[in-house]
């Protein structure tokens, strides 16, 4: 904003977006690559979210200049629910959520006065929060849906009954039930994001070639525009702070390995595993006699010790088997590199919970997945990923969910996807798809012609 002092005129910017992400890591990363894309075409943007979420963005990402952060002053997250992946668990948070949109909605009138037209970027979870925004005169506002257009789409089937059967028909008796995955509130959050006619438009981190059917099929149901952006994470590199730059110990392993010989195995930041299922998982990449790299969080632990009634349990592996897997087996306990290790040469199969961003970066890199869905999503990224895309094979049907995934099960899952034909042809069809991936979010491609159609849409 600039001003004339001459006049004492002031000039206002054409446009200014505004980006308000659902809380929860996996969902404020998205929209942190939604920010940079677009503050990369010299728009301004402002970043509004909890004051820790955007400290941890800025002791995170190098240089965070074209962006103003926005803080939102809340109880540390330790005296409340950590917002976490399954619907039941993000209503609760969403009434303290509700006592936020109050000052978001302050915040964005003033940035408002700033300029011609305020874009305000928002996940989909925060709808109710954000509905004052929409009484801003000078307001356009793009939804953001997490989820897969796979997904949407099929719990629309379900929930709203009025769309037409389409492709989803193909794997009908693999569908899941909605309610069994997100919980009874689904069906209320559906038609109240359904009757949200105010949006003038949508986007996802998915892309057409991988989801091309489907994200038409939603756009006839849904009446407005939808922009398919990613992979977000291709949308830009992001510049790591120094603090990050050394490399993690992972990478190094993997590259003392053979080509496609390594399998990652990863459930998420949010995910709990009994100990009873930790050490069948454990004896089944043991029995499998294939290399790997197994990420452990927090998260299990943390689950379990409340399941036991607030009594803490030594969260440890069977005896000896770290010393037994030393030199073909790495355990790790904290964070890691997730998306260098799937494209790494030596990474040849991912066994994942099936979480939308992981899939979209394990086939962004060409590695078929072993699907091991838990909650939400997933069980319907799962059947994407095995049946329609062919590209995985299942660990654990949804069906099944309650019962103990056997070592047995695991071995066969590993050696099937790592050390036979079917698990190559997979693996091939994989990489094809990565091929086309990467061709279309080059210049020129696809993807590409699409985000700048987005941007060309926000600041027109």
């Amino acid at each position: 904003m600039a001003t004339n002092s001459s006049t004492n005129i002031v000039e206002l910017n054409e446009v200014i977006v505004a980006v308000i992400p659902w809380p929860e890591h996996g969902h404020l990363n998205q929209l942190f690559h939604i920010a940079n894309f677009i503050s990369s075409h010299n728009i301004p943007l402002h970043f509004i979210s909890l004051t820790d979420r955007n400290q941890d963005l800025k002791n995170r990402v190098q240089n965070t200049s074209k962006i103003h952060f926005n803080d939102l002053l809340a109880p540390p997250l330790t005296q409340m629910s950590e917002p976490r992946e399954d619907f039941a668990d993000e209503f609760a948070f969403l009434e303290f959520l509700d006592k936020l949109g109050e000052p978001i909605c302050e915040i964005c009138v003033e940035i408002s006065k700033q300029a011609k037209k305020l874009v305000v970027v928002f996940d989909s979870l925060m709808t109710d929060v954000i509905k004052g925004v929409y009484a801003i005169s000078n307001v356009e506002c793009y939804s953001f849906h997490a989820i897969s257009a796979f997904c949407m789409y099929s719990t629309f089937q379900q929930v709203v009954g009025e769309v037409e059967d389409g492709v989803a028909r193909q794997v009908f008796d693999e569908m899941p039930e909605v309610g069994d995955c997100f919980g009874p509130d689904i069906f209320e959050f559906v038609q109240k994001e359904r009757e949200c006619n105010l949006n003038c438009g949508e986007f996802m981190n998915s892309c057409r070639e991988l989801e091309g059917e489907y994200l038409d099929l939603l756009v006839n149901v849904r009446k407005k525009p939808l922009f398919a952006l990613g992979p977000f994470h291709m949308l830009q590199e992001l510049p790591e702070s120094s603090g990050n730059r050394d490399r993690h110990e992972c990478l190094e392993f993997l590259d003392e390995q053979d080509f496609d010989s390594v399998m990652f195995v990863s459930f998420g930041t949010t995910t709990t595993l009994s100990r009873e299922q930790v050490n069948e998982l454990a004896l089944g990449l043991e029995r499998s006699n294939h290399k790997f790299i197994w990420v452990i969080r927090e998260a299990d632990k943390k689950m379990e010790t409340e399941k036991c009634g607030g009594k803490d349990w030594n969260f440890e592996l069977p005896e000896g088997f770290e010393e037994r897997m030393e030199g073909r087996g790495m355990v790790v306990r904290n964070w890691v590199p997730q998306l260098e290790i799937l494209g790494h040469k030596s990474t040849g199969g991912f066994l994942s919970h099936c979480g939308w961003n992981s899939c979209m970066e394990s086939v962004s890199m060409g590695v078929p997945i072993a699907t091991w869905p838990i909650q939400v999503d997933q069980p319907y990224n799962a059947v994407f990923v095995t049946n329609v895309l062919k590209i995985g094979i299942p660990v654990r049907s949804w069906a099944r969910r309650e019962e103990l995934v056997t070592a047995t099960t695991i071995e066969k899952a590993v050696r099937t996807l790592m050390g036979t034909p079917e698990g190559e042809e997979i693996r091939q069809r994989a990489i094809e798809l990565s091929n086309k991936i990467k061709n279309s979010v080059s210049h020129g491609g696809l993807a590409q012609k699409e985000r700048e159609s987005f941007i060309t849409c926000i600041t027109k």
